[in-house]
Parts: C-alpha cells; sequence; structure tokens
C-alpha cells in the first residue's frame, strides 16, 4: 500500500511523505505533540500490542487532538463466527461464540488474486476501552455504522451489515 501511495505522490505531488514506521514505537519516531490529529483504520486489531499504539498516538497528540479510529466490531467478530443460511444460500442469522477468548485469531483468505493468511487480535469491548482510558484518552463518541437504505437499494449485499455490527468507531480527545 505504502509503495502505491508514493506512485500516486509520484505521478500527483501532494507534498506527502510516507513512512513505514513500527505503530507500538510512536512516540520514538515523532516530537511529542507535534499532531492536532491521528487516524487507523481496521488496523488497530492487527497489532500486537494495541496498548503501546494508543499511548504512542496520545504522547503525538497536542491538548484538545482526536484519535478517530475504526476497527472490527469485538462482538461480531468473536473467535467462532459462522453464517447460518438458508436452503438457496442467504443469511438467516449469524452464530457468534468464544467472545471472551482474547488473543489472536487467523484468517484466511481467496479471491482477491491468491490465497493468504492474516492474523488479528480479538480482545473484548471492556479491553478496548480499558486501553484507551489507560492511553488518557476521553472518549468522545462511539459509533457503529450501518449501511442507510439509499446504500442497501443501490447495494443489496450490504443487507447483513444492517443486522449486526461489523465495525466500531472510536473518537477519542486528548485532555
Amino acid at each position: 500500500m505504502i509503495e502505491h501511495a508514493k506512485r500516486h505522490e509520484a505521478d500527483a505531488p501532494l507534498g506527502i511523505e510516507y513512512q513505514v514506521l513500527d505503530a507500538a514505537a510512536l512516540a520514538n519516531s515523532f516530537a511529542p505533540r507535534s499532531f492536532d490529529m491521528a487516524t487507523s483504520c481496521l488496523a488497530l486489531q492487527d497489532i500486537p500490542s494495541v496498548a503501546k499504539v494508543f499511548q504512542g498516538v496520545r504522547s503525538l497528540l497536542r491538548p484538545g487532538g482526536r484519535f478517530v479510529a475504526s476497527i472490527a466490531h469485538p462482538c461480531s467478530d468473536t473467535p467462532f463466527r459462522v453464517w447460518e443460511r438458508d436452503g438457496s444460500g442467504n443469511k438467516r442469522w449469524l452464530c457468534i461464540d468464544r467472545y471472551f477468548d482474547q488473543g489472536p485469531l487467523q484468517y484466511s483468505w481467496s479471491g482477491w488474486g491468491s490465497d493468504f493468511t492474516t492474523e488479528a487480535i480479538h480482545a473484548t469491548l471492556e479491553q478496548w476501552v480499558d486501553w484507551i482510558l489507560e492511553a488518557g484518552f476521553e472518549l468522545r463518541g462511539l459509533r457503529e455504522p450501518r449501511p442507510t437504505e439509499a446504500a442497501l437499494r443501490a447495494r443489496p449485499d450490504l443487507e447483513d451489515a444492517s443486522r449486526v455490527p461489523y465495525y466500531l468507531f472510536f473518537d477519542l480527545a486528548c485532555p
């Protein structure tokens, strides 16, 4: 993704500098309080030391700064997760289990040009909030997005996302 972004920057320069860094060591990479805002899109659950990331981001934000992040929803992205389907293959309900089992999960992917496996961390909602508060953030908002009626008309395949939350968004403030 970084190489792709760098190619776009070379083709249409915007003055963006891309860096590959260890998210758990962010505090060592920039001066304290050097940013007004930070974002993370579906990446935190893929990092083994989430608490260190929250602490590092917090140290880099100025007072009044914000950290907006999304994760896979811990209540529906559990160690056991299977859709029960009807005879036509339509999703009837989501079967989840082992919510309180924390730790790494293995995901197998296919149909993306090649098959591959990734690892993510499953943590309870309580653990996520603890990491946030222990890092010194204030919770400004918590969102569970779902498709609008217009989106469902345009993309009926999103219907399952209107029944169970797939993502969780945190809006965090630096006091």
